[in-house]
């Protein structure tokens, strides 16, 4: 009995935790979908030993071997003021409707302008910046930049991956995963997973799937080179070194991939 009474405290503490991310500034309700991300300071990047460390694993495999670790340095704090952030990544459901109401294109993977039977729950892909960015604005929303989205998956302490600092195989759709997230194998490549199909990719703010599913865009560009912005998070074809929160490369904006989706943010002064 003791046991379950530390439990049912525990259940009511999380309970009331939760509650208070649904209310945002002025005690307002958080947007339908949406998780708010309170003002302040958290620790964005890698520094340089955690770079020479992942160069020493991975440097000599032919598939990172003209990886730019070196563009998730410095270490360093950074402060942003509150928002909201999708719980997950926009759905083929979602954006059908965005299609429908606006005659925007569709993805072309889509025959006859239609998402696949059966995955309405499942990332929309094959949309680049500007799909995303018009679908955001239809929403009264926008595209998160590349500090809040890693602020929303990695919380303030820093931590390396959404759930902590060591790297579960079981908590989130990569490479490394069982093959439980990666229901049909190879015919995901058109598909990814299920958004919230992986129970422990989940950040210390309670958004899903920031570690694997798929890569998503940001509204934030190249400092080099304006027609490169920056995507965040890993997929379910990358290995757990993209899965990490500092994890950024950077993309052509009219890319369109079936590894990058997207999510939207919003001020949460703007409610």
């Amino acid at each position: 009995m003791k046991g379950k009474g530390r439990s049912v405290g525990l259940l009511a503490t999380i309970t009331f935790f939760l509650g208070l991310c649904r209310v945002a500034w002025g005690g307002q309700a958080a947007p339908e979908g949406m998780i708010l991300v309170p003002e302040g300071e958290f620790l964005m990047g890698s520094s340089q030993q955690e770079i020479n460390e992942l160069k020493k694993v991975f440097g000599q495999r032919e598939l990172y071997r003209d990886h730019s670790f070196d563009q998730e340095m410095p270490k360093r704090k950074v402060s942003l003021k509150a928002f909201y952030i999708d719980r997950h990544e926009v759905t083929n459901k979602e954006y059908a409707e965005f299609v429908k109401a606006t005659g925007h294109q569709p993805p072309f993977i889509w025959p006859r302008g239609e998402y696949p039977s059966g995955k309405g729950d499942f990332p929309v892909l094959y949309v680049s910046k500007k799909d995303a960015e018009d679908f955001a604005a239809w929403k009264g929303k926008r595209l998160p930049t590349a500090e809040e989205w890693e602020k929303a998956a990695r919380g303030a302490d820093g931590r390396v991956f959404p759930w902590g600092n060591d790297f579960d195989p079981e908590m989130a759709a990569t490479a490394d995963s069982d093959l439980t997230f990666i229901s049909h194998g190879l015919c995901t490549a058109n598909t990814a997973n299920k958004v919230e199909g992986a129970p422990g990719d989940i950040s210390p703010y309670g958004v899903h799937d920031m570690a694997g599913n798929v890569r998503e865009w940001t509204s934030s560009l190249s400092r080099d080179e304006k027609n490169l912005a920056a995507v965040k998070g890993g997929s379910w074809v990358d290995l757990y070194v993209n899965a990490r929160t500092a994890h950024v490369e950077y993309i052509p904006v009219g890319s369109r991939s079936h590894i990058v989706g997207f999510r939207c943010a919003k001020d949460a002064a703007a409610q």
